[in-house]
C-alpha cells in the first residue's frame, strides 16, 4: 500500500504541473480580472499538486505497513461505486439528469448503507433539484435531457 500510495502521488503531481503547464497558453483578459479561461483548471490543478504533495509526506512518514488486497470488501465497495458512476454517466445521456440523478444517488446511498426508504428518497430528489436548481437555473449550464429532450 506504501508503496503504490507514493507511485500515485508522484503520477498526480506530473499530471498536477502538466495541466499548469498546457493553461500557461490559454487566453489572459486585461483589467486585472481574476477569473479567465484559467481560473478554474490552476485551481483543480494546484488542488491535486497539493492534495498529492500531502498523500506523498504522510505515506512517506507513516510506519503502516498493512496492505489491502485487490479482493478485500473496501475494494469490491470501490469497483462496484467506479461501475455505478461509469453507468450514471451513460444513463445521463440516454434517460437524462432528472430521471438518472436520483435513480444514481438512491442506490450508491442504499448501497453504503441507508435502509430507511423515505429518507432515501427524499434526500435523492432534494439533492437532484439543488443541483438542478443551481446549475440549471442560477449558472444556466445546460444538463443532458435524454430521450425527453
Amino acid at each position: 500500500m506504501k508503496k503504490g500510495n507514493m507511485i500515485i502521488s508522484i503520477i498526480l503531481i506530473l499530471i498536477g504541473i502538466f495541466v499548469l503547464f498546457e493553461i500557461s497558453s490559454f487566453p489572459s483578459y486585461e483589467g486585472g480580472t481574476i477569473t479567465g479561461p484559467d481560473f478554474f483548471p490552476r485551481i483543480l490543478a494546484l488542488t491535486i499538486i497539493g492534495l498529492s504533495l500531502i498523500l506523498f509526506i504522510s505515506t512517506f512518514i507513516s510506519k503502516d505497513e498493512s496492505k489491502t488486497g485487490l479482493f478485500d470488501i473496501y475494494a469490491i465497495k470501490a469497483y462496484i461505486t467506479m461501475v455505478s458512476i461509469l453507468a450514471y454517466m451513460v444513463a445521463l445521456n440516454i434517460i437524462g439528469f432528472i430521471f438518472a440523478t436520483p435513480l444514481f444517488l438512491f442506490g450508491l446511498v442504499r448501497f453504503y448503507g441507508m435502509k430507511h426508504y423515505p429518507k432515501l428518497v427524499l434526500v435523492s430528489i432534494v439533492i437532484t433539484g439543488i443541483i438542478y436548481s443551481v446549475f440549471k437555473l442560477l449558472l444556466a449550464v445546460p444538463l443532458p435531457t435524454g430521450i425527453i429532450g
